[in-house]
């Protein structure tokens, strides 16, 4: 049974020596199949592979191409490599997360990495009962332009050992999991191609929206305002918009009055609850785009039970100089069963990554 109560170390710096490190660890290299599937992982001499072949893990709707485990005396340790084919654009961090929380890890430690233009990552420590036994595991994840089917190849690999040995494990768990990469990774680590959305209504604006989203221009715009919808539609479904107003800068006071206004919006839903963060608390984030100055967000749900409408809504506010730009992401909640919250977010950072920034330039 698992104990709450042990704090487990997570190391981000590697301490071996490069002398360790050379008498110690071997290149594995993974050919099998497609090209785009090869891979290459740093392994402790006494780890060695256990299972090549493909197979599939259904309920996580993976298939694993690699698994090796440690030969003859000393602790328990075991690595996994797996990955799915996606069709649409999402972190790798939100995709790996969904994975962790079907199959019951708890996440007890955990780093983001940044990707310039590519999204976020994720570095992992993960801890669950298994037979009776508290096992922990380290996860990284990796992602490639898949350039015979699209989408995108998502990765992860993991290695894994018994609780009670993880201390003693941890520098080497670090060194797998830190030290893997595709041999044949492509030059577009995403899953779609980007198109440049521009519009000149208030001021000269420019940025990126994913292939697979709609612009809709709304007939109702005036002198005062203009609003387009990004949607994304699935097999004629919509799984996903962004409505977005671009308004001038006298138009509101203050953030506060207008997301106040875009919250009347909602009012024509019968017995709409609307449970969003409070509107006073908002501040100022920091965001990897240079040219944004000032923004805001704001989140929450949706639900009507009379209209059965239930949505997870995500506001964010960009202001310049010279006007307020808008932007509300409305879609399915996070769940277990799809990928359209994931995907409908990850639309979002791309939007706002990019506003004025069609380079991606970061602050760091």
């Amino acid at each position: 049974m698992i104990d709450k109560n042990i704090n487990y170390s997570f190391p981000v710096e590697q301490t071996y020596a490069k002398d360790y490190l050379q008498g110690n660890f071997w290149k594995c290299l993974y050919t099998h199949g497609e090209e785009n599937l090869h891979y290459w992982v740093i392994l402790p001499n006494n780890v060695k592979p256990n299972k090549l072949e493909p197979f599939t893990i259904n309920e996580l709707s993976l298939t694993n191409i690699g698994q090796y485990v440690r030969e003859k005396e000393g602790a328990y340790l075991e690595v996994q490599v797996a990955y799915e084919h996606y069709e649409f654009e999402m972190n790798a961090s939100d995709w790996l997360k969904k994975k962790l929380a079907i199959m019951g890890e708890e996440i007890v430690a955990e780093r983001i990495i940044k990707g310039k233009s590519t999204g976020n990552y994720i570095d992992v420590l993960c801890r669950r009962e298994i037979g009776g036994n508290d096992i922990v595991s380290r996860y990284t994840v990796l992602k490639d332009y898949n350039n015979r089917k699209g989408g995108a190849n998502y990765f992860c690999i993991k290695a894994t050992c018994e609780a009670n040995d993880y201390e003693e494990l941890s520098h080497t768990i670090l060194q797998i999991v830190t030290n893997w990469d595709l041999i044949n990774k492509s030059d577009w680590q995403m899953a779609e191609l980007l198109t440049p959305f521009m519009d000149e209504h208030i001021e000269p604006v420019k940025f990126f929206v994913p292939q697979s989203w709609d612009a809709k221009f709304n007939n109702n715009s005036d002198h005062n305002f203009v609003n387009y919808i990004f949607e994304h539609t699935i097999d004629g479904k919509n799984k996903g918009a962004i409505n977005s107003f671009f308004y001038r800068a006298d138009a509101f006071q203050n953030v506060e009055d207008l997301i106040n206004s875009q919250i009347s919006r909602f009012t024509i839903i019968n017995d709409l609850k609307i449970n969003l963060s409070e509107i006073n608390a908002l501040e100022t984030h920091e965001i990897q785009n240079p040219h944004i100055e000032n923004l805001h967000d704001i989140s929450g749900n949706l639900d009507s039970e009379s209209e059965n409408f239930h949505a997870n809504f995500i506001a964010v506010i960009i202001k310049t100089n010279i006007g307020w730009y808008y932007f509300e992401c409305i879609g399915p909640k996070p769940n277990l069963q799809n990928n359209f919250w994931e995907v409908n977010r990850r639309c979002l950072q791309i939007m706002i990554n990019s506003f004025n920034n069609l380079n991606f330039d970061t602050r760091d």
